[in-house]
């Protein structure tokens, strides 16, 4: 019996949920490093996080507006059972900024701000922007990759990890972001 397409992502998105749960406990715990030797950037969960759950009267939330990463709101939502179905991120690296919207189900990266281009000559700055693109992307496949790596060598490690994280920050929602520190 073969399965449909939306069955199949279905089946996945928990790994994208909890993909971006890591992103956002490490963007919150570990400076945003993926914790890969030689990578300097960092990535951090930004201004808009969306929540869902099949349980209970409030099926989502979306959380947006000065810092919903860090907000008493949303690690309440998330001991409650709530899960990331979306998260704005901000990946930085250098003096390179990027943000985009991540989705949990498919994990597409979308509406994606580049650094911007330093190329005057119009083909100059599509070669640009493709590359930053690419870069950008490149910096969210390896976090993948390292949380994949983790994920597989002790799931349950991990498992308890997210849950310390959301009952400690239940303790003292802080008031800035990491990036703004």
């Amino acid at each position: 019996m073969s399965m449909k397409p939306m069955e199949l992502l279905e089946q996945g998105r928990f790994l994208g949920e909890e993909f971006i749960l890591w992103l956002w406990m490490r963007g919150l715990t570990e400076g945003g490093t993926s914790g890969q030797s030689g990578d300097l950037s960092a990535c951090f969960v930004d201004d808009a996080v969306q929540l869902v759950t099949e349980r209970g009267d409030v099926k989502e939330l979306s959380l947006r507006k000065g810092n919903p990463a860090e907000s008493r709101e949303a690690f309440e939502a998330l001991s409650r059972g709530m899960r990331p179905s979306r998260a704005k991120v901000r990946m930085l690296s250098g003096d390179m900024e990027w943000t985009f919207s991540l989705n949990a189900a498919t994990l597409d990266a979308s509406a994606m701000k580049l650094p911007p281009s330093q190329a005057k000559a119009p083909a100059d700055r599509a070669a640009d922007r493709l590359f930053l693109l690419e870069e950008g992307l490149g910096h969210l496949e390896r976090r993948f990759a390292a949380f994949l790596e983790q994920r597989a060598s002790d799931s349950d490690g991990m498992g308890q990890a997210l849950r310390g994280w959301v009952k400690a920050s239940l303790g003292g929602a802080a008031e800035t972001a990491p990036w703004e520190n």
